[in-house]
């Protein structure tokens, strides 16, 4: 617990508390890691001693570090590394192939090139590349493209080959490969089809520890200080990760979640060891048990209960039959996990919370607190469900800017206006916490903030304007209701005294920045357990 005299005091700011009346405090007081003290600058500054480092915020914001609940760390940082697609000038076929050409020049044959983030409704070609499309400039490099969303890869006939996907391999269910008109696999490979890629292309020990002191640079600027990963971190990553928060070098607190799309996947093995959600410090710890269960809202791959608005013969790409999941659910829920499950549109939400209330009526467990992440399409019948079985819908703000219009076009405006729908459910008492599912969009937490006032589209579009919710909400979502979709919200997601010293200190009075500045607003210093690991210049 702290002391009695503090370490750090940060006086004349706007220090939003997001305690249970969401009070703003003139200052804050930190000692030994934690909050001593918040309230009016003479309240906080009779708590420092000789020490104590003074720092003035000039009128500027301070809130809890923010809390990303659906992150995906390793990521974030191969995203540095990559062609990156969402570049200016980045948003053509030909222009991604040119990249691709520069590197196979520069690296040797068998290296890896990797694209992140086109968006096929967005390239000039208005559709996604194929390996007819890499194969003349990289016949000795394999080559993997991922769709924005992270469900869909364009791969050339080198990262098939290296995968072992066969041109006529069968389609596996939960997922599909575009196939040329003589049925040969063109390279661009759907859902559970991805998998083989995924595990061919996988980084090595070094790769994966630049990605992920990369990714720690990047949020800790950002303002992050506790992460969600919401599939990157088993394995080989949660290794390194554990080494380098043990040696001081990643900041970021990990809540690390296990993720599985099939009944026969390796991590599915969990399950018998005894280990259970909360294993683990609050640096790295053990998350959620993860089902995917549907595709994406942009791809658009997302299971609707009716067919899609823009195209009368899907209804998107759904993993389970409902025995198999609910199956699967059970016995994570036995197993003392919480249960988190990828779940997109109606179908797949109806799928989700069927399994679950089945779970919680076959094995009544204290102290649940299971989550639907992404919760998409979300009409007033599911909203009523989630609220009755006490699930933790995890949220993606941030999405409507970049996939809001796709979202009207695919799936309707009666849709779309219920996507990500916050506001009705919190007040309908349901706790919602704020993600960005980065790098699938921006990872900048004020991103998402912006996005959760406008829920507006980069056309000039707005999804649902009912569902839009106000500052202090918006910064409840992306902090003490993240720690709550971890159990964390004693220890963190607010600034009270007692709770971990995880702070962000923005570079204005977020109440005057309007509200279409805010996803560029500076972070000025971020401060980990009473430690500042960033300051902006």
């Amino acid at each position: 617990m702290p002391g009695d005299s503090a370490d750090l005091i940060l006086k004349n700011g706007a220090v939003h508390t997001v305690d249970a009346t969401n009070s703003i405090a003139e200052a804050v007081a930190v000692s030994d890691g934690r909050i001593l003290a918040a309230g009016s600058n003479a309240e906080v500054l009779a708590t420092a001693g000789p020490g104590t480092r003074e720092v003035d915020l000039r009128g500027r914001s301070v809130t809890p570090g923010f809390i990303d609940a659906h992150h995906h760390f390793v990521g974030v940082g191969g995203a540095q590394d990559a062609i990156d697609c969402k570049a200016p000038g980045m948003q053509s076929i030909a222009t991604l192939v040119d990249e691709v050409r520069k590197r196979a020049e520069e690296l040797p044959p068998g290296t890896w090139i990797r694209g992140r983030g086109y968006d096929q409704s967005r390239l000039a070609e208005q559709r996604h590349p194929n390996k007819h499309d890499f194969d003349p400039v990289s016949p000795e490099h394999p080559v993997v493209f991922t769709r924005t969303c992270g469900h869909i890869v364009a791969v050339n006939s080198k990262a098939l080959e290296v995968a072992g996907v066969d041109l006529h391999t069968p389609d596996p269910e939960g997922g599909r490969y575009d196939r040329d008109s003589d049925g040969a696999i063109n390279g661009v490979c759907y859902e559970r089809a991805c998998g083989p890629i995924h595990l061919a292309s996988a980084p090595g020990r070094e790769e994966l520890r630049r990605w992920l002191l990369a990714a720690n640079d990047a949020d800790l600027a950002s303002g992050l200080t506790s992460i969600h990963d919401a599939g990157g971190m088993t394995g080989a990553p949660a290794g390194i990760a554990q080494e380098l928060s043990a040696t001081g070098d990643l900041r970021v607190r990990i809540y690390s979640f296990v993720t599985v799309n099939t009944s026969d996947h390796p991590h599915v093995g969990i399950l018998e060891t005894g280990y259970h959600t909360g294993f683990g410090d609050d640096r790295f710890k053990l998350g959620a048990f993860k089902v995917m269960t549907d595709g994406s809202s942009s791809g658009p791959t997302a299971a609707t209960r009716q067919p899609y608005t823009s195209d009368d013969s899907s209804c998107g790409i759904a993993y389970w039959q409902q025995e198999e999941l609910d199956d699967l659910i059970g016995r994570a829920h036995r197993a003392g996990w919480q249960c988190t499950v990828h779940a997109v549109g109606d179908y797949a939400i109806e799928q989700t919370l069927n399994a679950m209330e089945r779970a919680m009526r076959e094995f009544p467990r204290e102290g649940l607190r299971h989550r639907i992440d992404h919760c998409g399409i979300t009409p007033p019948d599911l909203r009523a469900r989630i609220r009755q079985l006490g699930i933790v819908p995890v949220m993606q703000p941030a999405f409507f800017w970049e996939f809001g219009d796709g979202y009207i076009r695919n799936y309707g405006r009666h849709r779309a206006d219920v996507m990500f729908p916050a506001k009705s459910l919190l007040d309908a008492g349901v706790v919602v916490a704020g993600s960005s599912d980065s790098p699938v969009t921006d990872y900048r937490p004020l991103f998402g903030i912006e996005q959760a006032l406008t829920r507006a589209t980069s056309d000039g579009d707005v999804c649902g304007p009912d569902e839009r919710v106000d500052l202090e909400t918006a910064i409840r979502l992306h902090t003490l209701n993240g720690a709550y979709a971890a159990f964390e919200e004693r220890e963190k997601g607010s600034i009270e005294a007692g709770k971990l010293a995880d702070l962000a200190v923005l570079s204005a009075d977020l109440r005057k920045v309007p509200v279409k500045e805010l996803r560029d607003l500076p972070v000025a210093m971020t401060i980990v357990g009473g430690e500042v690991v960033y300051e902006g210049s």
